[in-house]
């Protein structure tokens, strides 16, 4: 039967735990130590597809290299995790080595909500992404093949059949990764047994595809006038007014502008533009152009859903709102649930709501398996 349940959190901190070198066997690895606990393995790599990867939409990437990371109790069943475009494989920090934390922190480690004691956690560096995977390059017309959240299944499973993981436990994505993990339960149920899906419906929501029309035109004219940085800090500037909600924006920058050396300046211009150059020293502008179009060209066929998938909405939320991710719990049928999250944060409360989705991946993880 579907269900639907409410939920309303705050932030946490965990520390992460020492680590001590452990075997290697060709691959970077090491094991963590604690006592009464087993030990963590931890492989950081990649795998090269010579033959390439065949795009959803026409053309390939090819060879294409994708890297990941696989951490957690050696021989424990294997959780997927993804998050948005700018979330690399670096999901949490590993124990003990010398890493600013990962983009996940609060909710995946040892001790957390995905406990890494109990569950191996693989992530990938997205198609195109900030990390050290492959992305599309121009073919003979000079146009870029386009990718999709389903290209960036094919990755994952790619890696899956280079770990010889024939079936992941589960999987679990939050906006661009929860296109992913929805394109996973629709075109490969059989790689799976349940999906976590977050912030994420079957398709784009017009407005949110119209905002990142914008973005693109800002970028792909700043690439045109050799100005990519700027355009890129510019854009990442416009998207931030659509992560996080009109009260936390109303409560944080509600104050009176102040006279510069370039005039007057409004207290939230600050949060844009750190945000925005932030994001345009780590990432390439003709592959932010490819993951963008790839979330609007986001579409997933509900009833080919062949997994238990547990929705989880964020209110209010405007990239993909409330009522969209209703619309998707009920084509989806029996078998499924939804969880709405009340955040002043939006979009982004999967980031900053800790303790909240502490507990949603908690319970997620602790129900059983089964088909819908």
């Amino acid at each position: 039967m579907k269900s639907t349940r409410a939920a309303v959190g705050t932030q946490e901190e965990a520390q992460p735990e020492p680590l001590v070198q452990g075997p290697s066997a060709g691959k970077t690895e090491r094991t963590a130590a604690s006592p009464g606990r087993e030990r963590l393995a931890f492989e950081d790599d990649a795998t090269t597809l010579e033959e390439g990867i065949a795009l959803r939409l026409g053309g390939r990437i090819g060879p294409c290299r994708i890297a990941y990371r696989l951490v957690g109790a050696r021989a424990a069943p294997v959780v997927a995790v993804m998050g948005g475009i700018s979330a690399d494989r670096r999901v949490c920090a590993v124990p003990s080595r010398d890493e600013t934390p990962g983009w996940w922190e609060g909710v995946v480690g040892p001790n957390r909500g995905l406990d890494l004691h109990r569950w191996r956690v693989l992530t990938i560096d997205f198609l195109a992404g900030p990390g050290e995977s492959s992305a599309p390059l121009p073919d003979g017309t000079g146009i870029v093949p386009s990718l999709t959240p389903a290209d960036q299944a094919s990755a994952l499973l790619a890696v899956a059949d280079h770990l010889e993981l024939p079936t992941l436990h589960a999987v679990m994505g939050a906006s661009y990764g929860g296109a992913v993990a929805m394109t996973l339960a629709a075109d490969h149920a059989d790689r799976i047994r349940s999906a976590l899906v977050i912030g994420s419906a079957h398709k784009s929501h017009p407005l949110a595809t119209a905002v990142r029309v914008i973005q693109r035109r800002i970028v792909t004219d700043a690439i045109a006038h050799g100005k990519e940085r700027e355009g890129l800090a510019l854009a990442r500037a416009l998207a931030m007014t659509t992560y996080r909600s009109q009260e936390e924006f109303q409560l944080r920058f509600d104050g009176e502008p102040s006279r510069g050396l370039t005039g007057l300046r409004f207290p939230v211009e600050d949060y844009l533009d750190y945000n925005g150059q932030a994001f345009a020293e780590h990432f390439d502008a003709r592959s932010f152009v490819s993951l963008s179009l790839s979330m609007d060209l986001h579409r997933v066929d509900p009833s080919q859903v062949g997994v238990p998938v547990t929705l989880v909405s964020m209110e209010p939320d405007s990239i993909s709102p409330a009522y969209l991710m209703r619309e998707l719990h009920e084509q989806l049928g029996p078998g499924h649930e939804l969880i709405h999250v009340p955040s002043t944060c939006g979009h982004d409360g999967f980031l900053t709501d800790t303790e909240v989705f502490e507990r949603i991946v908690q319970q997620f993880l602790d129900q059983p398996c089964g088909a819908p």
